[in-house]
C-alpha cells in the first residue's frame, strides 16, 4: 500500500491549523492543574459546556483487554520472519495485521477523546491542510530528485523526538496500573484524584525508558540501509512507535464541524489521488525517507531483493489518523444525542454513527486492499476510505431523519478548546498590557 506519508509529516510539524505538537502531548498529564491555576480558563470550558473528562487510568482499564492485546500485535506480529512460511501465508498474514491495527488504533485511538484534551481544526485549516503536504511533499521531492542533500536524517530525528514523547504518553497509565497493583481494577471503579496523580507518577518513568530503548533501537536502521537490524524486527519497532503517534494524535484532535471534517477528507481525496496516480512523487518520498510516519511489514523476499526494490509494504499513518479523527466526530454527535447512553430505547435499537463510521472505515480499507491486490500496485487508501466514510454517514443521517443535524453538528470538544485557548491568550495579552504600565 503507498501512504499517505506526508499526511504524518503534518501531524509531526507545529502548524498554523493546530494539530497537536510534542509540547501538547508533554503537558497532557498536567492540563487539568493548569486549568485549575486559572479559573478564567475553567470558566471559559465552562461557557463553551465542555464535555466531561476521565481519568487516563480508567480509559485504560475500562479497554484493558483491548489495549494489551493491540499493543502486543504491534510489537511482536511484524517481528516475526513470515518469509519463511511462503508468500501466501505471509500476505495473508500482511493483511490481517494492517486491518487490526488500524481498526484497532481508530476504535482505541476516538475513545481517548474522553481526557479532555483537544486540538481543534476548523474549516479553514482543514481547507489548508492539503495544500500544506502538498507543498511539504513536493519540497522533499525536489530535495531528493534534483539534489545530494539528504532530508530524510531531519524528518526522522523529529518523528522519532515526536514517537518517544507519543509512546510515553500511552505507556504511562498502563504501566503506572502495572506497578502500582491497579491494573486489573475494575473499570467504574475511580481511583481519586490522589491515587491517581501517584498511579501516573509510578508509570512515568518506566513509560520513558521503555520509549527512549525503542526508539535507540530503531535509530539503528535495517539491514537494507546498512544497519545491524533485521528486516521483520526494524518492522516491529517502526510501527510500536508509530502506533503511539497514532493513538495520541487520534486522542487529541478535533474537527471543530462537520464542515471542517468533510472539508479535509475531500481534500486529501484529492491530494492522495494526484500524488499516486498521477506522479511519482508519493511513491519517490514515502520509499526514501525513512522514519516511524508508517506501518511496515517486512516483505517476502525482502533479504533478496532489498538493494532493488523496498523491502516492506506500508500503511501510512494517515491513512489511520485523518479518518480517525472524522470517526471521533461522529462518536461525539452520538454523544450529543444520547445514543452513547441515557437516550431512548428505539435510539439504542439504532447502530450509533460512531459503529456506523467504524464499518465504513472498515469498508474503505478492505476495498484498498482489494484495488492493491488487483492491480499489483500501491493504491492511495484515502480515495477508497473518504467516499465510504462519507456517503455512509450521510445516507445513516437520511435515512433516520437526522441529515441536517449532521451537516450543522459542531464539535463541543473543539469549542471548549478554541474558547480555553483564546482565554489563555487574553490572559497573555493582560499580563503584558500590566507589565508595560508597571
Amino acid at each position: 500500500l503507498n501512504p499517505s506519508t506526508m499526511l504524518a509529516c503534518c501531524l509531526l510539524l507545529p502548524t498554523a491549523w493546530n494539530y497537536p505538537t510534542a509540547a501538547q502531548i508533554t503537558a497532557a498529564q498536567v492540563g487539568r492543574l493548569q486549568l485549575r491555576a486559572r479559573p478564567q480558563l475553567m470558566r471559559a470550558a465552562d461557557e463553551a459546556d465542555a464535555p466531561a473528562t476521565t481519568p487516563a487510568t480508567q480509559v485504560v482499564r475500562r479497554d484493558l483487554g483491548a489495549y494489551v492485546g493491540l499493543t502486543s500485535i504491534v510489537a511482536l506480529v511484524p517481528a516475526v520472519d513470515w518469509a519463511g512460511l511462503g508468500p501466501e501465508t505471509s500476505n495473508v498474514a500482511r493483511l490481517l495485521y494492517f486491518s487490526a491495527v488500524a481498526l484497532g488504533s481508530v476504535y482505541l485511538g476516538v475513545k481517548r477523546q474522553d481526557l479532555g484534551e483537544s486540538s481543534p481544526i476548523s474549516s479553514r485549516s482543514a481547507a489548508l491542510a492539503p495544500l500544506f503536504a502538498s507543498a511539504v511533499l513536493g519540497g522533499l521531492y525536489a530535495i531528493l530528485k534534483f539534489t545530494e542533500l539528504d532530508p530524510g536524517a531531519v524528518y526522522r530525528l523529529a518523528a522519532c523526538l515526536f514517537a518517544l514523547l507519543a509512546t510515553s504518553d500511552l505507556l504511562q497509565p498502563l504501566l503506572g496500573l502495572a506497578v502500582a497493583g491497579e491494573l486489573f481494577r475494575p473499570a467504574d471503579d475511580e481511583l481519586g484524584e490522589e491515587r491517581e496523580a501517584a498511579v501516573m507518577n509510578a508509570g512515568a518513568a518506566p513509560a520513558f525508558a521503555v520509549s527512549l530503548a525503542v526508539v535507540a533501537a530503531y535509530l539503528q536502521g535495517p539491514l537494507s540501509t546498512g544497519g545491524p537490524l533485521s528486516l521483520p524486527a526494524f518492522a516491529a519497532l517502526n510501527d510500536s512507535l508509530g502506533f503511539g503517534i497514532v493513538m495520541t494524535s487520534l486522542g487529541v484532535l478535533a474537527l471543530e464541524s462537520f464542515a471542517a471534517a468533510a472539508a479535509l477528507l475531500l481534500g486529501l481525496f484529492c491530494y492522495d489521488a494526484f500524488f499516486v496516480f498521477k506522479s511519482d512523487v508519493m511513491l519517490t518520498v514515502a520509499t526514501q525517507i525513512e522514519a516511524p510516519a508508517k506501518f511496515l511489514w517486512a516483505a517476502v523476499g525482502a533479504g533478496a531483493d532489498a538493494g532493488v526494490r523496498y523491502p516492506f509494504s506500508v500503511l501510512g499513518l494517515g491513512d489511520v489518523v485523518v479518518p480517525g479523527a472524522f470517526v471521533g466526530l461522529l462518536r461525539e454527535l452520538d454523544k450529543e444525542q444520547g445514543r452513547a447512553g441515557g437516550g431512548s430505547e428505539e435510539e439504542a435499537r439504532e447502530a450509533s454513527y460512531f459503529q456506523v463510521g467504524l464499518g465504513a472505515y472498515a469498508a474503505g480499507l478492505l476495498s484498498t486492499f482489494a484495488a492493491n491486490y488487483l492491480t499489483k500496485s500501491g493504491q492511495p487508501a484515502l480515495v477508497y476510505i473518504v467516499p465510504s466514510l462519507l456517503l455512509s454517514a450521510v445516507a445513516t443521517a437520511a435515512s433516520r431523519g437526522e441529515l441536517p443535524s449532521l451537516l450543522e453538528f459542531e464539535s463541543p470538544r473543539a469549542a471548549a478548546a478554541k474558547a480555553s485557548r483564546d482565554a489563555w491568550r487574553e490572559e497573555k495579552k493582560r499580563e503584558r498590557e500590566e507589565k508595560r504600565r508597571t
